[in-house]
């Protein structure tokens, strides 16, 4: 069985009002330390302001490099994993684009090693849905098995970017 993510539902709300907005938008949420077995427990959203971008449009955001710093040190102090959400606009399908794919490549192997190794998750909103990738026992991303979120349930990633990376279309 994979890793899931218990979400409480405001900020499960907070997350689904971002797919919203005229720009892609960036959340983070920090983990309580991981529990074998248990989901992952949502403590802490941060959703990233305007002004803490060095690019932000419709469809693509670039991080300060100074915020990049700040919330690995934020995750750090907690002792618990760091959740990266962001937002796709339009009617499409929730599933990550090549660009996130090169940029999670590149982000997700120093955000584990500076935190001993501990789950990272990247989820996508969409209109749709959301899709979500798992870096936590090896080097390649592994499905979420879902977000529980209070009064909503058990809700599944649309896995849409595994098939893809696997070679194959969903």
């Amino acid at each position: 069985m994979g890793l899931s993510i218990w979400v409480p539902a405001d900020f499960y709300r907070e997350l689904l009002a971002a797919v919203h907005e005229p720009v892609e938008e960036v959340m983070f949420v920090f983990t309580d330390p991981l529990i074998p077995g248990d989901p992952l427990r949502a403590a802490e959203l941060y959703r990233v302001p305007s002004e803490r971008f060095d690019r932000q449009s419709s469809y693509h955001v670039t991080l300060a490099d100074d915020l990049r710093a700040e919330v690995i040190q934020r995750a750090a102090r907690r002792g618990g994993s760091l959740v990266e959400a962001h937002t796709h606009l339009g009617p499409f399908p929730a599933a990550f684009s090549a660009s996130d794919i090169a940029g999670l490549d590149e982000w997700v192997p120093h955000v584990r090693w500076r935190l001993g190794g501990s789950p990272y998750v990247a989820l996508v909103l969409a209109e749709t849905g959301f899709d979500a990738l798992v870096w936590d026992r090896g080097t390649e991303p592994e499905r979420l098995e879902a977000l529980d979120v209070p009064g909503r349930g058990h809700l599944v990633p649309t896995g849409i970017t595994l098939g893809r990376l696997a070679g194959h279309e969903r």
